[in-house]
């Protein structure tokens, strides 16, 4: 028979309590992260919609069909330009549809001469520049197809006559879209193939356009992986400064910590790094403006690096884990004739993986988020950070909440990957490293 626990009086409430309170801060916790995924996969209608909306909406793909049977013959140019005012001039048109991809296919005589596939994120990359006002006519897509060409923006697959059979061309879909899509044809006579078919599906691939949008973006800054190339930009950089802080942060430590004789010393030099702390990094910045200008480091990737490379809270971290080490053990390796590094690398560093598992998440967090020194000290796109490329994106001629909710999902991936990969050693850690709560 169990023993009846004696329950102190309102102890029941106390936990309820407890508990609504855990639920309601990790639900406030996690409710901004949520509603920026959300919002990554919505379209900026919705984001912006007077009726909030808390879940994307599938974007529709339309397929339109266009036949030239009975005209003369003409070079691929031709039927590219028809096949991008198909696309481009009935978009812009009906921008506040949630539209996903344009897929157009041209046939003659029962053979397809080509197809033209665009999909949401080239149009919200080239619609600015493209089609950035409400007109529409031959003059302005002869003037615009080059650039849509040298971008990549659509796709154009040319075939040629007679070289393949065409599809069936289908019907006009009865969907509102699509009759809007069809009463825009007629009444603009843009077209110098007739519309024979126009159909209208959902697409639940187009939801994740808005992260295709920002490698678009990017290719436009001439980067050589896209947006992620600032993603790179920043993992090589956190890589570099953690492994310096890692190295010579822990050797140094280890050196003021048990290799230092004089209690003086040992105070001053100590004394000396948390001072460093405690000066604001703005007040900085312009020496170390003017020190990377005489190194000819400006718009290097070194010039955010090198500032990185000594922290006084790092040199204080390894140090209050290094004094609780037992003396006993180093001073054995030293009779057995062990090196003071020999010591170090094969005695010390084994024991202290919480700590530097500590060090290496402090460091990375702050060096990945960093955005004033290397928004001051880059100017060409090729040397941006993650941080510096969604300022510029954000402040660009035609920003989109999706793309900046995107770009923020992208960066905080590493962070949680970072977290969740290194939890338990962080709390293992804690508990010798002087930190007291």
């Amino acid at each position: 028979m169990k023993g009846k626990r004696i329950r102190e009086k309102g102890e029941r409430k106390v936990a309820i309590a407890s508990y609504i309170i855990t639920v309601g801060f990790i639900v406030l916790g996690i409710l901004p992260l949520v509603w920026l995924l959300l919002t990554s996969l919505m379209d900026n209608e919705s984001i912006n919609a007077t009726t909030p909306k808390f879940l994307p909406d599938v974007p529709r793909s339309i397929a339109i069909t266009l036949d030239y049977s009975g005209q003369e013959k003409r070079d691929e140019d031709f039927y590219r330009k028809d096949a991008m005012k198909a696309t481009w001039f009935p978009w812009m048109a009906n921008m506040r549809e949630n539209i996903g991809e344009i897929d157009v296919t041209g046939i003659k005589d029962g053979a397809e001469l080509y197809h033209a596939k665009t999909t949401s994120a080239e149009f919200s990359v080239g619609q600015p520049f493209i089609v950035p006002t409400q007109v529409f006519n031959d003059n302005v897509m002869q003037a615009k197809l080059p650039r849509i060409k040298e971008s990549g923006l659509s796709k154009f697959a040319w075939y040629g006559e007679g070289l393949r059979v065409a599809p069936l061309s289908g019907t006009v879909s009865k969907a509102a879209l699509s009759q809007s899509l069809q009463a825009f044809f007629d009444d603009r006579h843009l077209l110098d193939g007739e519309l024979t078919g126009l159909k209208q599906s959902r697409n639940w691939l187009r939801l994740f356009d808005s992260y295709r949008s920002l490698n678009i973006l990017a290719s436009e800054a001439n980067v050589s992986f896209g947006f992620y190339h600032y993603f790179g930009n920043s993992l090589l950089i956190c890589v570099i400064v953690i492994a310096w802080q890692l190295v010579f942060g822990a050797m140094a430590s280890y050196s003021l910590s048990q290799l230092v004789r004089s209690k003086r010393t040992k105070f001053v030099v100590l004394m000396y790094f948390l001072a460093t702390i405690m000066i604001p990094g703005v007040s900085v910045l312009i020496p170390q403006y003017l020190l990377m200008q005489k190194l000819h480091l400006v718009d290097n990737i070194w010039a955010i690096i090198l500032p990185h490379f000594a922290w006084g809270f790092v040199i204080f971290l390894f140090k209050g884990f290094f004094d609780q080490l037992p003396k006993e053990l180093l001073q054995a390796a030293r009779v057995d004739g062990a090196t003071e590094f020999r010591t170090f690398l094969r005695i010390v560093v084994p024991m202290s993986i919480p700590v530097f598992t500590i060090v290496g998440v402090m460091t990375f967090i702050p060096v990945w988020n960093d955005f004033l020194w290397p928004y001051i000290v880059t100017k060409s796109p090729h040397n941006w950070t993650f941080t510096v490329a969604m300022n510029d994106l954000q402040g660009g001629r035609n920003p989109r909440p999706n793309l900046i909710s995107a770009s923020g999902v992208v960066s905080m991936i590493p962070l949680m990957l970072v977290f969740m990969g290194t939890q338990g050693a962080i709390e293992k850690g804690i508990n010798f490293t002087g930190i007291k709560g």
